[in-house]
């Protein structure tokens, strides 16, 4: 008898690894995983639920255990169908004041 897989990290799990739901299912693959790694913060996953279907985010609580290649989650199917799609977050960047600028600021 082997020994089962051990569970790994968040910082771990490999794109497209399996999503598997709380009836079992092997529903959907991770496409993103949302999270600072520097920080150690794991936010959730983005999960694709097939061609028709578009990106879902999965909270992190939602998530039961982690495999590189499998993750375990305490939805089912209908109810990962049922959360909000995925929308990339708004990155701005701010371009730094000219030396002028910064020097008039400061006596205002």
């Amino acid at each position: 008898m082997s020994e089962p897989e051990p569970q790994v990290s968040w910082k771990a799990l490999e794109r497209h690894a399996t999503v598997v739901t709380s009836d079992g299912d092997e529903s959907g693959r991770v496409t993103e995983i949302v999270g600072d790694p520097d920080a150690d913060i794991f936010n959730g996953l983005v999960v694709d639920l097939g061609v028709l279907d578009k990106n879902r985010h999965l909270p992190a609580e939602r998530v039961q255990a982690i495999w590189p290649k499998r993750v375990q989650v305490d939805a089912t199917l209908d109810e990962l169908k049922g959360l909000p799609p995925y929308e990339e977050p708004v990155v701005e960047t701010l371009e730094p004041a000219s030396f002028l600028t910064r020097l008039r600021n400061l006596f205002r």
